[in-house]
């Protein structure tokens, strides 16, 4: 539970981090908690790496608010339009007075994640939080002060309601029921109710109360949580939250785009299962029509009809993202999962999806010039596009492995690297594709040519092969090295640099005959390496690591970021034109300069010139792009 919890639409950024989100929009940090005043319009979502955001019309344009916290926040507890408090990790409490403008952080004295935090609905002074290893505080200032409360339990408590100040449940994992009669003064277990971890509760009347969990786990109580029911839920779906209206209208959403809806009190639930099942961390409802859910990789949704069906509130699609690539300062194309393509002209600020002509996960993507691009990807699959990515088309070929990387030259000769060391050369624009020996099984995850003779490929177990020949002979290099290569790159003919797991980055001087490991000061696993120039080098990695270095990987600055998701992938062409991506679709633009270093802008043909995007996205040329269906506002009367 703890890895789940923890880690026009306005671009979400920080902007003493210097980065901007281009996809999704408005960002793509987790959201772990929803809420709206009682307008139904105005509402706040909170999350990952301190993200908050506000809605004045439902949810269908957002910003962010500055929430002065770094960290994950996890709840949020709307008293009206004006005051609200946030929980989130290591103790965080953030109080505001006028409705998020400015935030206050509150001393709790506590370290412990704080996963819940609710209020006395009838008494706004009184509140409680609740986190790791039995964690419960309590406030009767509104939220300003906080002690603690003895719950005598180590079970991690995820979540907390009360139905007046005196009387409240928590629950947590290993099955934890806690219930009090007297604000919290005295909390009771009541074990053998349940196993799994319970994730959410929430009174439905002064008596009643619903609790969800893992495994499609249900239970009910009729008075107050001395005794407990089970309740057949039809799903064994992860349940993370729990949303009731009155006594009888509630919901539940959790993993794999769940949501479950009841209309008699919870004695029967009905499953809908959201497109691209996206894993819904929270759930709340206005009235018996109007409800909002939230979760993975920043996804919004909303419902008109309770429940029945639901409208994605946020931009973009969330697959993950395996390589970015930009021709000039302004063109641009990423590919990930399920055949996804997507490409900007406006330098990210925005991004379009192409249609794809298949569903496998596409790897690495590269342009030789402003007409001829080549994708590969799993299975075999090897795409090519010669008018610039607008269209692509699938080459039947006798490619049967994974393909990571890919590699070309001039217009006719390119080379494929893939699973057990696989390597495919054409050399008449992939009309025909022939295996080169390699005499290795390793795989393969990326290759760089130099010149129609000197090319490097590395890979898994340490693997960096060479070639001088154009990939007839291909030479292993000998570093002793075991640890899994990632991503290659070469500023010139003779300097490179490689990323690999655990932080490994090396360079070579002399067009890869030799390698020198480079400290990194990271110990997480670099997936891609992008440079300027010679000197000018950025690498990305595990939990959102951007790391950066301007003497040649002598020494490197951590940057800070605004995201915990891996990065995969990074495009660099000096200054702040820096583009990197990752898992959920991420994407992320430098706002600000890295280094003074620029690279020349590439003529461009009619068809690719112009700022504003020109082409349209796929699915306004009645392309599928399996998304959910974007919700759109109500027309006016």
């Amino acid at each position: 539970m703890l890895s789940l919890l923890i880690p026009s639409i306005s671009h979400a950024q920080d902007p003493f981090k210097g980065w901007q989100w281009q996809n999704p929009l408005p960002q793509g940090n987790s959201i772990n908690a929803i809420k709206f005043a009682p307008d139904k319009r105005r509402g706040w979502a909170v999350g990952g790496d301190g993200v908050v955001l506000v809605t004045n019309d439902g949810g269908f344009d957002w910003q962010e608010q500055q929430s002065t916290a770094n960290t994950t926040l996890y709840s949020l507890y709307v008293k009206d339009r004006t005051h609200l408090v946030i929980a989130g990790a290591r103790g965080t409490i953030l109080v505001t007075k006028n409705g998020g403008q400015k935030w206050i952080a509150r001393k709790t004295a506590t370290r412990d994640h704080l996963f819940a935090v609710t209020f006395a609905p009838e008494n706004g002074m009184h509140g409680w939080a609740v986190g790791t290893f039995g964690a419960i505080l309590s406030t009767i200032d509104g939220g300003l002060t906080w002690k603690s409360q003895t719950s005598n339990t180590n079970a991690h408590l995820f979540s907390v309601a009360f139905t007046d100040a005196k009387n409240g449940i928590a629950v947590g994992s290993h099955g934890t029921i806690l219930v009090t009669s007297n604000g919290g003064a005295e909390w009771k277990a009541h074990g053998g109710v349940a196993s799994e971890v319970l994730t959410g509760v929430t009174f439905t009347s002064a008596k009643r109360a619903v609790v969800v969990g893992y495994r499609g786990t249900i239970l009910q109580t009729d008075d107050a949580g001395e005794t407990w029911q089970s309740i057949p839920s039809l799903v064994t779906t992860d349940l993370y939250s729990v949303a009731f209206i009155d006594d009888l209208h509630g919901w539940a959403a959790g993993e794999s785009g769940v949501v479950l809806t009841t209309g008699d009190g919870g004695h029967i639930w009905l499953p809908v299962n959201v497109r691209t099942s996206p894993r819904l961390a929270t759930v709340y409802f206005a009235d018996e029509s109007v409800g909002w859910a939230a979760g993975a990789d920043g996804l919004v949704l909303r419902t008109d009809d309770g429940g029945l069906s639901w409208r994605r509130l946020t931009q973009g699609g969330r697959d993950d993202l395996a390589n970015i690539f930009f021709l000039d300062n302004t063109h641009g194309w990423a590919v990930g999962e399920h055949g996804r393509i997507l490409f900007t002209n406006s330098g990210g600020k925005h991004w379009t999806v192409r249609p794809s002509p298949t569903n496998a996960t596409l790897n690495a993507i590269t342009f030789l010039d402003e007409h001829s691009g080549w994708i590969v990807g799993d299975k075999g699959t090897i795409l090519h596009s010669v008018n610039g990515g607008v269209t692509w088309t699938s080459l039947k070929t006798p490619v049967s492995e994974s393909l990571f990387g890919v590699s070309f030259i001039n217009e006719k000769k390119g080379w494929a690297v893939g699973s057990r060391g696989a390597v495919w050369y054409t050399e008449d624009e992939g009309a025909t594709w022939k295996f080169q020996q390699t005499n290795t099984l390793s795989w393969l995850e990326d290759v760089k040519f130099i010149d129609e003779l000197h090319g490097v490929a590395i890979g898994s177990g340490g693997t960096i092969l060479k070639t001088e020949d154009g990939g007839q002979n291909w030479k292993r290099v000998d570093r002793n090295l075991r640890e899994w290569l990632y991503a290659l790159a070469f500023a010139d003919a003779k300097r490179g640099y490689i990323v690999g797991a655990r932080g490994i980055i090396l360079r070579t001087d002399d067009g890869g005959e030799t390698w020198k490991d480079l400290e990194s000061g990271v110990t997480s696993n670099l997936f891609g390496i992008a440079t300027a120039n010679r000197t000018d080098v950025l690498a990305v990695g595990d939990q959102g690591k951007i790391i950066y270095s301007k003497d040649a990987g002598q020494t490197w600055e951590l940057q800070e970021s605004i995201t915990s998701s891996s990065l995969f992938s990074i495009a660099y062409r000096g200054g702040n034109n820096v583009w990197v991506a990752g898992r959920g679709g991420a994407i992320l633009r430098r706002v600000e300069p890295i280094a003074t270093v620029t690279l020349p802008v590439s003529r461009l043909p009619p068809m690719l010139k112009g700022g504003v995007t020109k082409i349209p996205d796929a699915a306004a040329e009645g392309f599928d792009d399996g998304d959910i269906p974007k919700a759109l506002p109500p027309k006016k009367p």
